[in-house]
């Protein structure tokens, strides 16, 4: 019995190793495997680390990073925060970038990929303005895939992966963060909603249940705060609206356990969209409707109904019995 036992353990012990050596194959690799390992980076001595500046220049406008205390700003738009996952993005692509499926060395080709002016121009700098890489991205390859880059001061276009342009390059949405919040909404004990229709205040228990203090006393629903607190600890704008012309109508405010305040003051509909600001800053958020809604509730919606009690069939029963009593007594004192 045990010899079969052995036997089947070994059986087993082969099968698994013949699966991890077809599976890593560490004998040998296919030959674009080895092609990519063994490439060149095109920005060899690029770190990643070093880089305190990066310029982007597009459809002739240059939109200027830079770092600040760890943090990357918009310069060129007065130093607002910057889309931090998004630079992120082009300074890792940038150090992996490879001088892999050499396309062109022709220059009288580079209009046809874009890796010119037409492209996008990216230089990283570091605190010095020393330039540390500088490439050109240009358009997609016709499978979408892939998209040709081109090291400055030099002829030859490799493909890269990714749809890169849109990486770099943010058009009209621009590098600046759409994060409005970002906060723990289990820290949030307390909120506040003014319009010109109602003030509503609403406060954590200490059993965990949300009270409505204003315009009436009840209990909350929870499923309408939940939806409220989702929204807000990590609004996003939907856009930017330039010039300082604003008039609230409306503010949420949103009390946390550390006693701060995270307040949004929202203006009239206008297109479609709701401007909006935090409290004691200059930029104009804009907010499509259904977003603005989602923050904005009537008193009637968050209220909590008692729940409906429903009455037994003794209880039934025992008040029809009583009633028949009480219609009997009161035909013998007609008699």
């Amino acid at each position: 019995m045990k010899i079969v036992q052995i036997l089947i353990l070994l059986g087993i012990l082969i099968f698994l190793g013949t699966a991890i050596l077809i599976v890593d194959n560490p004998w040998g690799k296919d030959e674009r495997t080895k092609k990519v390992e063994s490439a060149r980076k095109l920005f060899p001595s690029f770190d990643i680390d070093v880089v305190t500046k990066i310029e982007i220049t597009a459809d002739s406008t240059t939109t200027i990073l830079t770092k600040s205390g760890g943090q990357w700003l918009v310069e060129s738009m007065d130093s607002y925060p910057a889309d931090q996952q998004g630079v992120k993005d082009i300074l890792e692509k940038a150090s992996e970038f490879k001088k892999l499926d050499l396309i062109s060395k022709n220059p009288d080709k580079q209009a046809k990929f874009e890796v010119d002016s037409s492209g996008v121009e990216t230089k990283f700098l570091d605190s010095g303005n020393k330039v540390l890489a500088h490439v050109f991205i240009g358009k997609t390859t016709s499978s979408f895939l892939d998209s040709y880059i081109r090291k400055d001061g030099s002829d030859e276009v490799y493909k890269a992966k990714g749809y890169l342009k849109s990486t770099f390059d943010k058009g009209s949405r621009t590098w600046k963060t759409r994060k409005i919040f970002a906060f723990n909404k289990g820290d949030v004990t307390a909120l506040t909603m003014k319009s010109e229709v109602e003030e509503i205040e609403l406060q954590l228990d200490s059993e965990g249940k949300w009270q409505m203090l204003k315009p009436v006393a009840s209990l909350a629903k929870k499923s309408e705060i939940d939806q409220i607190l989702n929204s807000l600890s990590t609004l996003e704008t939907d856009d930017f609206v330039d010039g300082e012309d604003f008039e609230s109508t409306s503010a949420i405010t949103a009390t946390l356990n550390d006693g701060s305040q995270r307040i949004l003051m929202t203006a009239d509909e206008d297109g479609g969209k709701h401007p909006a600001k935090r409290d004691g800053e200059k930029q104009i958020f804009a907010l499509y409707k259904y977003n603005r809604d989602k923050l904005f509730k009537s008193s009637e919606d968050l209220k909590e109904e008692p729940p409906v009690v429903e009455a037994s069939k003794e209880n039934i029963e025992e008040g029809d019995g009583n009633q028949i009593q009480k219609s009997e007594g009161n035909e013998d004192t007609q008699n």
